[in-house]
C-alpha cells in the first residue's frame, strides 16, 4: 500500500474517532460534517475551503 494512500477503513475510523471525542463533549456529529472530514481526508475538498464555506455562511445570516 503506498503511504500516501488511506484505506476507507482507516477513514472510517479517523472519523469514528472524532465523532467518539465529540460526543464525549455532548457535541456528535452529524452526517453532513462527518462527509465534509471524509472530503478532506480523501482529498476532496481542503479545511480551509470548509472554513472558508461556514465563514460565508454566517456572514451571511449575521452580517
Amino acid at each position: 500500500m503506498n503511504n500516501n494512500k488511506i484505506n476507507e477503513k482507516e477513514i472510517q475510523e479517523k472519523i469514528r474517532k472524532v465523532d467518539g471525542a465529540m460526543t464525549q463533549e455532548g457535541m456528535p456529529l452529524t452526517e453532513e460534517i462527518k462527509q465534509k472530514l471524509y472530503d478532506c481526508i480523501i482529498g476532496k475538498s481542503t479545511t480551509d475551503i470548509e472554513r472558508k464555506k461556514i465563514m460565508e455562511k454566517y456572514r451571511r445570516i449575521y452580517g
